[in-house]
Parts: C-alpha cells; sequence; structure tokens
C-alpha cells in the first residue's frame, strides 16, 4: 500500500493506478444506468460493474476518494484470501491430528503477492480471487450449506471475469456436485439478469472478437522473436493493450481459442476417466484441478495480463496449504514451486521491462519468451501428474483368466 500511495517511489506508479482510472471513469457510466458499450477497452462480463461500481457507493457513503476505496477494498480482498487458506491451513491439521498447523501455504501467499508487486491492488482481478478462494476453501456446518455456497461463489466469479468457472472440473460426483452445479446455475442467472435491463450488459461478447495477441501472451512470443529476423510486425495499442499486429496474427488469435476449448475438453475427458466418485473425490483434487484449469485459460488466452498471475497466487496457496496430507492432498506441489519461481520474475518483465518490449527491444523478448516457456512448462508438469494420480487406467481382461473361472467346476 505504500507504493500504491506513492508513499515509496515505484518504478512506474502510473502503472498501477492507469485501470483505476479507467474503472473510476466507468463507474461514472455505469451509475447513470447503462454499460460503456462504446468502450472499446470495456470487454467485461457484466458482474464486473458490481465491483467497479462499489467503491463510488462507497464514496457516496463515506467521503472517500474512488481511488481510496478501490484500495481499501482490494486489501480487503487480499486479507480474506489470506484468512482462507489459514482456515484451510488449520482444516488441513485437523483433519491430519497435527497439534500445530503448517502455514506453508500462508507464507507462499505472502511471498507470491509481494513479488507480484503492488499491481494487485491496482486490478480487480483481486476481488475475483478472493470469490474464487470463497467457492474452493470455505466449508460450513453441512455439506448440503457448503456446496450452495461453493456453488454461488463460482457462479457469481464467472460474471464477474469468467475464470472462475474453471474450478467445477474438479468438483465430486454425486449429490454435493449437481447440488454445487445448480447453485453455480443460480449464480450466473440471476445477477446477469438483474443487470440485464441496463444497456450494453452483454456488449462485451462481440467487443472481444476483433481482439488480437497482446505482446505478453505466450503464442506472441514467437513473432516478437521472429521481427528481429524479418518478420513484418508492429506493436500497437488497440483495446486497451498492446498487441502484435502483422501476417498470420490473426489466425494464430482464432487459434488460441481452439486451444482453449482442446484444453477443457482435455479436462473434460480427464475428468470421465478420474471418475470422482465421493470415495476418490478429495479437496486435494479439487484445488488440484482448478490450478490446472486456470492454467490452461491462461496459457492458450490470447492476452496474458500480470494480473492474470494474481489469480494463480490463491490457487498456489490453497494447494499449498495440502501438502502435509498423507491422503487427498496436492500432488501439485512440484508446479506450485515452479510457479511460484515465474511470478517472482513477472515483475521484471511487467512494468521494469515492458517499455522496451512495446519498442522491439530483443533482451525484453527473450526475458517474456523465457517467462512464459516456464508458465507453459509448468502447466504441462501439473497436468501431466493430475493424469497420472487420478485418471485410471482402462479396464484390461485376460482371456484365459476368464476361461479358467468360467471352466472352474461347480461344486
Amino acid at each position: 500500500m505504500l507504493f500504491v500511495y506513492n508513499v515509496i517511489p515505484y518504478i512506474s506508479h502510473g502503472d498501477i493506478t492507469g485501470d483505476v482510472k479507467l474503472y473510476n471513469k466507468w463507474s461514472n457510466i455505469l451509475s447513470q444506468g447503462h454499460f460503456p458499450q462504446n468502450d472499446p477497452t470495456w470487454q467485461y462480463p457484466p458482474g464486473a460493474a458490481v465491483v467497479i461500481e462499489l467503491p463510488r457507493i462507497i464514496h457516496s457513503l463515506t467521503g472517500l476518494s474512488y481511488y481510496a476505496a478501490f484500495y481499501a477494498l482490494a486489501l480487503g480482498s487480499d486479507l480474506l484470501v489470506f484468512l482462507l487458506v489459514i482456515y484451510r491451513c488449520w482444516r488441513t491439521a485437523g483433519e491430519i491430528g497435527q497439534v500445530r498447523p503448517d502455514y506453508l501455504g500462508a507464507y507462499a501467499y505472502v511471498a507470491a503477492i509481494f513479488m507480484l508487486g503492488p499491481i494487485v491492488f491496482g486490478r480487480y482481478d483481486i476481488a475475483v480471487t478472493m470469490i474464487a478462494s470463497i467457492g474452493l476453501a470455505l466449508a460450513l456446518r453441512t455439506a448440503a450449506a457448503t456446496w450452495r455456497v461453493r456453488g454461488l461463489a463460482i457462479g457469481f466469479g464467472t460474471i464477474v471475469k469468467i475464470w472462475p468457472i474453471a474450478l467445477i472440473f474438479g468438483l465430486p460426483r454425486g449429490p454435493n456436485g449437481r447440488r454445487a452445479i445448480r447453485w453455480v446455475v443460480l449464480g450466473i442467472a440471476v445477477p446477469t439478469l438483474l443487470l440485464l435491463p441496463l444497456s450494453g450488459s452483454l456488449s462485451f461478447l462481440t467487443q472481444q472478437s476483433d481482439r488480437g495477441l497482446e505482446v505478453e501472451s505466450v503464442l506472441a512470443a514467437p513473432f516478437l522473436l521472429a521481427r528481429h529476423f524479418g518478420y513484418h510486425g508492429v506493436i500497437k495499442n488497440r483495446y486497451g493493450s498492446f498487441e502484435v499486429i502483422g501476417p498470420g496474427i490473426s489466425a494464430i488469435a482464432q487459434f488460441c481459442e481452439l486451444l482453449t476449448l482442446l484444453g477443457f475438453c482435455w479436462l473434460l475427458w480427464w475428468r470421465r476417466r478420474a471418475q470422482l466418485t465421493p470415495e476418490r473425490w478429495s479437496e486435494g483434487v479439487y484445488y488440484d484441478a482448478a490450478l490446472v484449469a486456470v492454467m490452461i485459460s491462461i496459457i492458450t488466452s490470447r492476452v496474458l495480463s500480470p494480473q492474470y498471475l494474481v489469480w494463480v497466487c490463491g490457487l498456489i496457496a490453497l494447494c499449498l496449504a495440502l501438502t502435509p496430507l498423507h491422503r487427498g492432498g496436492t500432488v501439485l506441489a512440484g508446479p506450485c514451486w515452479l510457479l511460484l519461481a515465474t511470478i517472482s520474475i513477472t515483475q521484471l518483465e511487467f512494468p521494469l521491462l515492458f517499455d522496451r518490449l512495446v519498442h522491439g527491444s530483443l533482451k525484453a523478448a527473450l526475458f517474456v519468451t523465457g517467462r512464459n516457456v516456464l508458465l507453459v512448462g509448468a502447466t504441462v508438469w501439473a497436468a501431466a501428474l493430475l493424469w497420472r494420480r487420478y485418471a485410471r487406467p482402462e479396464p484390461s481382461v485376460e482371456p484365459h483368466d476368464c476361461a479358467e473361472e468360467l471352466c472352474e467346476p461347480v461344486p
């Protein structure tokens, strides 16, 4: 917060406050009863309006500036994620009969937030991470109540920023999973219906279609490097981000969407093979599947802004909060540490090297490429571990064994 308020000078303070200025502008439009549908930088589902408008409501009630209210909400969201991780550490200790909780997950969360930098409080992604963490970690007195609240959190998080829908891949089969899905649908449908009368509430569906490859995305990296070997591409500011423009880019941007779809199809196949019945399901598989699903969506996206890694901070922490479990714990401890290492260098990429990147620096392009290789490596490693641990092999039957059993004489 000292960086956010410029008490301690930061590398580029404008990169912290820039999006909050935009949110303030949008909140003025939202308070007039319609969405900023004519603004090409508005590319968010309707639930984002709730998070963006809330600081303006606090301003009207308390007199705090929009900025102060937004930063206070970001800090509160950060605190709630941290407390949920602490709570998960306590639950883990209780489940294994350990007197003293292991706070590894909580330490990892604090480290990840500091390594990612003050951009955490300059974007609304920390609020979405908080909602998703409720959908993962909150446990109430009964299973029915727990899965209602978790499903509701996943549903509401989805209409705020889409990615929390990825949490459904790890839901258990049976009544609890079905109950969660019903409440996911309610969490999406009810707020959407309430916001639908506002003009432009669904404009984000069309304003995303023309986006290209943002310079930090995984599939933009080859084009950034190719520019230094004769590829005729340029970097322009479009739709609120810097994109690579040139031959073949539009096809690759569409290919990103196909990759995301294929990744989610793989997760459905994994889920079918994993047979997540109540006997085989655990909170560990729930968290692990969520982390893999979110990482697939990140590395296959046309846009990879540094704030996307805020989502990963909460998921890593919850996975590591399960590490001491003898049964039902995470199998992704290794990928989690690799992701933490990747987060530790992301602040160097943005904002330190970002200006050089958009101006064509080869060193900056190599650095971003290296960071993206680590992200892809962690995702592939995590997916392989998830498959190896939970996907059951196809049943095989030995013909001669069957013949022997069938030929066994009846006494």
